[in-house]
């Protein structure tokens, strides 16, 4: 089912030799604001690899998911305690009843790898409104491409050189699933996994 509102973007957490960890924002908007109004205000659980953790968040007037301090940013203690495994680990937000409002990757990084970044649109996919195309559900279902030949090997070998890849793109937050499940379809395609 579609949603044009709700989505969540993958995150990373970056550890560090010294204990410290650090990440990106848990950047989570959901339909609250337009659709479900009665949903703002609640509390927000979040699982990791389908386990409950100690991150609690809740519903702000704009739809958008925050913790205590009204910021997007897990605290660092909290975040500390996650048992992350390393590379991609899976997080659902949830509200009453375990309904899953969205699911994001969660990425544990050290912070000695070594990192290239990827732009999606015009890089990754021939041109950018093609890309966009073919990710959208019209365009997978008729298995619509429009990546670059050869794209999936040479990020793979750069992945095998031990770096890992962090995708760039500037579309809206809605299209985060579509986007994961199309450049995972390109992979395929080409007998390579992304």
């Amino acid at each position: 089912k579609f949603d044009f509102v709700s989505g969540a973007n993958d995150a990373i957490v970056v550890k560090h030799a010294n204990g410290m960890v650090y990440s990106t924002p848990f950047v989570v908007q959901t339909n609250a604001s337009t659709i479900n109004r009665h949903y703002l205000g609640e509390p927000v659980e979040v699982f990791l690899n389908g386990r409950h953790t100690d991150l609690a968040m809740h519903i702000g007037e704009d739809g958008k998911c925050c913790f205590e301090d009204k910021t997007q940013n897990p605290p660092p203690a909290k975040l500390r305690r996650l048992p992350l495994r390393d590379g991609r680990n899976s997080l659902d937000f949830r509200i009453k009843d375990q309904l899953v409002i969205a699911s994001a990757g969660l990425f544990a990084w050290r912070s000695t790898d070594k990192l290239v970044v990827v732009d999606i649109d015009g890089t990754v996919t021939r041109t950018d409104a093609g890309g966009v195309l073919a990710s959208s559900e019209f365009g997978q279902s008729i298995g619509l491409l429009h990546a670059h030949e050869g794209v999936s090997e040479v990020l793979s070998y750069i992945s095998s050189g031990g770096y890992r890849l962090l995708f760039l793109t500037a579309r809206p937050i809605t299209r985060s699933e579509a986007t994961k499940k199309y450049l995972n379809q390109i992979g395929q395609e080409e007998g390579v996994a992304m």
